[in-house]
């Protein structure tokens, strides 16, 4: 069965970018972009060497090795100034921040930062925004019991986004079907729960869980 969560990611790279996926892990994702024809070239990047060993075994095996390099690198370090689109996915939003701060010189070369953290998406919002970033692309998708968002931004100036824009998605809070629409509810659940049992209460959820209610 398909991962529905690379797909998505996949689906959000254009045509013919040169891509880097940082923190590859088994290289699921740069063979996803080459095997479905999105991509001629992939870098397949990670800070551990047993992931990257696992990557550069299944690459062999499915004959990429000539369309996806393994490089062993922390974050954006050692990816080649080439690249054109960058996915950071399945990480924490502070990992995923700490990778781009430290990348922060070269972020106006890329064409694509697609970013897919787990949990905190209003964090990842709420940095981009603070940049002055464009968020051009958003995407959610449940899958095997998880929500994920994956945000696809570039640096081009943006004035700040509102309060309703970081809670729940310049995008996704237009282009959302049912599915999105069946996440807030279940969000809101979550945020009712967690206040209720809470003794001093929770500014920003309980302003959270008024903006989804009123959009809802």
């Amino acid at each position: 069965m398909a991962n529905i969560r690379l797909v998505r990611i996949a689906s959000m790279v254009k045509k013919g970018m040169i891509t880097a996926d940082i923190g590859t892990d088994h290289a699921f994702l740069p063979i996803m972009l080459v095997e479905n024809g999105t991509c001629e070239k992939v870098y397949a990047c990670d800070v551990a060497k047993g992931p990257l060993q696992a990557a550069k075994a299944n690459i062999a095996a499915r004959g990429l090795s000539l369309k996806i390099t393994t490089i062993l690198t922390d974050g954006l370090c050692d990816v080649p100034e080439d690249t054109q689109c960058v996915v950071i996915a399945g990480m924490g939003y502070q990992t995923a921040k700490g990778i781009l701060e430290r990348a922060q010189a070269r972020l106006d070369d890329l064409q694509q930062i697609i970013v897919e953290v787990n949990r905190d998406t209003v964090s990842m919002r709420r940095w981009i925004s603070e940049h002055g970033y464009t968020i051009v692309n958003e995407t959610y998708v449940y899958d095997r019991g998880h929500d994920y968002v994956t945000i696809d931004f570039n640096t081009q100036k943006h004035e700040p986004y509102s309060t309703q824009d970081l809670y729940l998605g310049p995008v996704l809070k237009k282009t959302g079907k049912d599915e999105y629409a069946d996440f807030l509810k279940r969000r809101a659940e979550k945020i009712r729960y967690i206040l209720s049992v809470s003794a001093n209460g929770n500014p920003s959820l309980t302003e959270e869980l008024s903006i989804i209610e009123s959009f809802l």
